[in-house]
């Protein structure tokens, strides 16, 4: 028997994800959300082959929580939530960036330097920004990529 979902993010990633709803109704907040999303991810990627509905859909309420008013502290506020808790972490995971020039513009990454840094180390940034530019025509916009 599923509780009652009462937040938006909690009701928006319900939607998104019927199929984790047991993982995540506990989830207080939305960092909690996120680790079972990143779980999620990493898992989609393990996937032979991967799971490429899960991971537009996590890439989708990731730009859903990004676009979502700021809240009051860093620990409701959405975006913070989405970039601390999946974006910096999608390079760790060896399939995923691989992947990533699908997801995120070069111009997105490399713009981001203290972000992907901050786990990557500066060397490992340049050759992550080295990887995106040599395969940034892979780019197509996550809207458009989505709506395929």
């Amino acid at each position: 028997m599923s509780r009652p979902i009462p937040t938006p993010w909690k009701g928006t990633a319900s939607n998104l994800f019927p199929e984790l709803r047991d993982r995540f109704t506990d989830a207080d907040t939305p960092y909690l959300l996120w680790f079972e999303l990143l779980a999620a991810f990493k898992a989609a990627y393990d996937e032979v082959p991967p799971d490429e509905s899960m991971i537009a859909r996590i890439y989708q309420f990731c730009d859903w929580c990004i676009e979502a008013p700021g809240g009051e502290t860093a620990d409701d506020d959405l975006c913070t939530c989405a970039i601390v808790s999946f974006l910096e972490h999608v390079p760790e995971h060896p399939a995923a960036r691989e992947d990533m020039p699908r997801w995120l513009s070069y111009e997105e990454v490399a713009e981001s330097e203290t972000l992907f840094a901050y786990h990557l180390g500066q060397a490992g940034f340049e050759e992550l920004k080295l990887h995106m530019r040599k395969n940034q025509h892979r780019y197509i916009g996550r809207k458009k990529r989505l709506t395929e």
